[in-house]
C-alpha cells in the first residue's frame, strides 16, 4: 500500500509539472490545459497553486528598479542622510529594459520614493532640471487626496522643457490631482533691485511662503559644467562658471551653491536669484535630491553634507564613485 501511494504521489507531481509548463512557459490558458489533460478548470487552478506551495514553481521578476542595500546604508552612515536609494546596475546579460537609460531609471526610483512618502494634505515643493523633469513624467505617481504642489524656484528658458519650472509643476499637479502654486518669475534677474521689486508682488511672495511650508521638496543636484541649466539657457557663461568654481562651489540645490565640505558658498548672484532660500529649504522635513551621472559624485557629496538634501536617489556607479572620493579624503 505504501508503494502504491508513493507511485500515485509521483504521478501527481508529474501532472502538476506538466500543467505548470503549459501555463507558465507555453502560455496556455487554464481552460486550454483543462481540455488537454481532461480535468476541470478548477482542478487546473488547484494544481498550479499546489505546485507553487511545494516549490515546484519559482517566479523571478527582473525589475529595473532593484536597489543595493549595503551601498545605501553606507552612504546614509557616512553622509548623515535620512534615507538613500541606490539603483542597482542591470546584469550584463540582461536583455530586459536594456533600452532604458540609467537617468530615467533613477528618476523612476525617485518617483516611487515620492509616491510612498506623500500623505494626504502634504505640500510638495519642486525644483527643475533633467532629473526632476523625468521624475514627474514617470508612471509611478498617482493621484493623492488634498495635496498641494508648489514651484520652489523661478524658471529659465521655456524653450528647454527640463528647465521650465511652471510646466514641470503643472505636470506634477496634474498627475497627483493637486492644486498648484506657480512662481511666475525668472530664476535669475539682472540686478538685486529687480529681485526686490518682484518679491513685493503678492503672488510671488505667496508662492515662496507656500514653498517654505512644504513637507517635501524634490530637486535635481546641479553641477558646475556646461550641462548646468543656467548655462544652457544663457544666464551664465564660461567665465561665470569659472568664477563660481573658483569660490569653492561644486554644485547647487534650488540655486543655493555649496562646497564639497557642505559649507554654503556666498555669491553675488544669490542676491539676484528668485527661489526658496537655503534657510527655507533646510526647514523642509523631506529634502529629496535626484542625482545620476559621471559628473554627479562630488556635487552629491557636497549636497548631502550641506543638508540641502537629506534623501539621495542615485545609481550604483555614482554611489561607488562617491565612496571612492570619501575614502580618498
Amino acid at each position: 500500500m505504501v508503494s502504491q501511494h508513493r507511485t500515485a504521489s509521483s504521478e501527481d507531481q508529474f501532472l502538476m509539472a506538466e500543467v505548470a509548463q503549459l501555463y507558465y512557459v507555453k502560455d496556455f490558458t487554464q481552460e486550454q490545459i483543462a481540455q488537454r489533460i481532461g480535468v476541470s478548470r478548477s482542478n487546473v487552478s488547484r494544481m498550479l497553486k499546489a505546485a507553487r506551495v511545494q516549490g515546484m514553481i519559482e517566479i523571478k521578476i527582473h525589475s529595473p528598479l532593484r536597489t543595493v542595500p549595503d551601498l545605501q546604508e553606507e552612504l546614509v552612515s557616512r553622509l548623515g542622510l535620512h534615507e538613500c536609494r541606490v539603483l542597482a546596475t542591470l546584469e550584463r546579460d540582461s536583455r530586459v529594459f536594456e533600452a532604458t537609460d540609467t537617468v530615467t531609471q533613477v528618476a523612476a526610483l525617485g518617483a516611487r520614493y515620492l509616491r510612498e512618502n506623500i500623505s494626504e494634505g502634504d505640500i510638495v515643493g519642486l525644483g527643475w532640471g533633467r532629473s526632476v523633469h523625468r521624475v514627474v513624467h514617470t508612471r509611478f505617481l498617482r493621484e493623492e487626496r488634498n495635496v498641494t504642489v508648489v514651484q520652489a524656484m523661478g524658471s529659465i528658458g521655456g524653450s528647454i522643457p527640463e528647465f521650465d519650472g511652471v510646466a514641470t509643476t503643472a505636470r506634477l499637479a496634474s498627475v497627483l490631482g493637486a492644486s498648484a502654486h506657480y512662481l511666475h518669475a525668472p530664476m535669475l534677474v539682472t540686478e538685486a533691485a529687480v529681485r526686490n521689486g518682484l518679491l513685493r508682488d503678492p503672488h510671488i511672495r505667496k508662492t515662496l511662503e507656500v514653498a517654505r511650508s512644504a513637507d517635501t521638496v524634490v530637486s535635481s543636484v546641479g553641477t558646475l559644467g556646461r550641462e548646468h541649466g543656467q548655462y544652457m539657457t544663457g544666464y551664465l557663461n564660461d567665465s561665470d562658471l569659472d568664477y563660481i568654481r573658483g569660490q569653492g562651489a561644486v554644485g547647487d540645490i534650488c540655486g543655493t551653491y555649496y562646497a564639497r565640505d557642505g559649507s554654503l558658498v556666498p555669491l553675488e548672484m544669490n542676491e539676484r536669484s528668485i527661489a526658496i532660500s537655503s534657510e527655507g529649504l533646510l526647514n523642509v522635513p523631506n529634502r529629496i535630491g535626484v542625482s545620476s551621472g559621471p559628473e554627479k559624485p562630488e556635487a552629491s557629496i557636497g549636497a548631502a553634507r550641506s543638508g540641502l538634501l537629506n534623501v539621495l536617489i542615485t545609481d550604483e556607479d555614482t554611489a561607488r564613485k562617491m565612496l571612492d572620493i570619501l575614502d580618498g579624503e
